[in-house]
């Protein structure tokens, strides 16, 4: 694929890239890839953990005529801004920013512009498209609802894996009674966030994005949902422990557009085949030991599928 820098202002200078097929006639459908949750960079790596996927989706799409349009999201990589100061609402202004950029490229069909959420893209995308209305929006392992029940499901799920685990790590953990303390330590933490007015709240020595956590624990997703008429896909693996898997469906019933929705068997958050056995504890062990494998191969098949009937059809 060919590779175009490109960069566009907010508040902030966002910086990112373009990717073109090697060869291609006439205007191009174009993804702006909207990023999960967390510092992360134009290919979805942050610190010490290179997921690489945005990377990767970006030569699959070029792979069959489809560019996209990937940013270092702000306080990454190059871009500027604050990652710890960042809101909800900044992250949304970014990604309307990304969109018309994109409709401004000459090698772009400017009607033809879609979006791809993975993690939390899924929830700023519906904001993005109430004000740019994109040509369609692909959904990759998201919650249809608020952000705080998502972290409430992985901490439910630490509980119930914790107090059923045998042997004496589950002996040691139920000691410590992980099982029984980690849901009251979570509410007590983002009650001391909601009601303070800190755009970055420490909590010893850690800094927690205290605006952000606010802005999207308030935001109300159903309306920006329910405003989609244009066509989507949401596609969430079944060995997802980081969202629910069965919100698929939920985007599919609550936008008004041409919908679909799919769990792909043993695909994980980070969008790969998982041969271990589902582990919310062990999970970042899991993630680390498959870095290096490619995409899941059933997703981007989907993908592709759907990609032919809305993005290359004219």
């Amino acid at each position: 694929m060919k590779e175009q820098s490109i960069q566009f202002e907010t508040d902030i200078i966002i910086k990112g890239t373009v990717n073109y097929p090697e060869i291609f006639e006439g205007k191009l459908p174009l993804v702006v890839i909207l990023h999960g949750s967390g510092p992360i960079d134009r290919d979805g790596n942050v610190k010490n953990f290179s997921m690489n996927a945005y990377r990767m989706l970006a030569e699959f799409f070029a792979s069959f005529g489809v560019a996209t349009l990937r940013y270092d999201k702000r306080g990454s990589g190059e871009s500027g801004g604050d990652f710890y100061e960042t809101g909800m609402w900044d992250l949304v202004n970014d990604g309307v920013a990304a969109v018309q950029a994109a409709r401004q490229l000459p090698e772009v069909d400017p009607e033809r512009v879609f979006l791809l959420g993975h993690s939390e893209g899924c929830t700023v995308g519906p904001a993005v498209n109430k004000r740019v209305q994109a040509a369609g929006i692909i959904f990759l392992a998201g919650q249809a609802d608020n952000v705080r029940k998502a972290s409430e499901f992985q901490t439910h799920l630490v509980e119930k894996e914790a107090a059923g685990m045998k042997g004496f790590q589950g002996f040691l953990l139920r000691a410590l009674k992980v099982h029984t303390t980690t849901v009251n330590k979570q509410a007590k933490l983002f009650q001391e966030i909601l009601t303070s007015n800190q755009t970055v709240y420490k909590k010893g020595v850690v800094k927690i994005n205290a605006k952000w956590m606010r802005e999207i624990f308030e935001y109300n997703m159903t309306p920006d949902l329910e405003a989609i008429t244009c066509p989507i896909i949401a596609i969430t693996g079944d060995k997802d422990v980081q969202v629910d898997p069965t919100h698929v469906q939920v985007f599919a019933e609550k936008v008004n557009g041409p919908a679909e929705g799919y769990n792909v068997v043993k695909m994980n958050h980070l969008l790969r085949d998982q041969e271990e056995p589902v582990s919310s504890i062990k999970v970042k062990t899991i993630y680390k030991k498959g870095l290096t494998n490619p995409l899941s191969h059933e997703m981007l098949t989907l993908i592709k599928q759907w990609s032919e009937k809305y993005m290359l059809a004219k």
